[in-house]
């Protein structure tokens, strides 16, 4: 399943938030407001992804990449290769 990720410089360190296809986001990023977004991109997931979870790509409405690598292993890290997946029309 393909979805669009950013990550965030939160107070606790920096956390990944994961959404559908259908959303900006510049519209995701609005929702943080006060945090600053270190990259953004997609992310696939699932068994057919070589380790479950692959981040890549940029984000034309925040201009900002995805860190490839660095953020595939923080969304493995936070185990969002296993919560539940939402259909993109949600």
């Amino acid at each position: 399943m393909s979805l669009k990720y950013i990550v965030l410089d939160a107070p606790g360190g920096e956390a990944p938030v994961i959404f559908p296809r259908s959303f900006y986001h510049s519209y995701v990023a609005g929702l943080f407001s006060g945090m600053t977004v270190l990259g953004a991109g997609f992310v696939e997931i699932g068994d057919d992804v070589e380790g479950g979870v692959r981040c890549y790509g940029t984000s034309s409405s925040l201009r900002i990449e995805s860190r490839g690598a660095v953020d595939t292993e923080l969304v493995k890290a936070v185990g969002a290769a296993k919560a539940p997946i939402l259909p993109d029309d949600v």
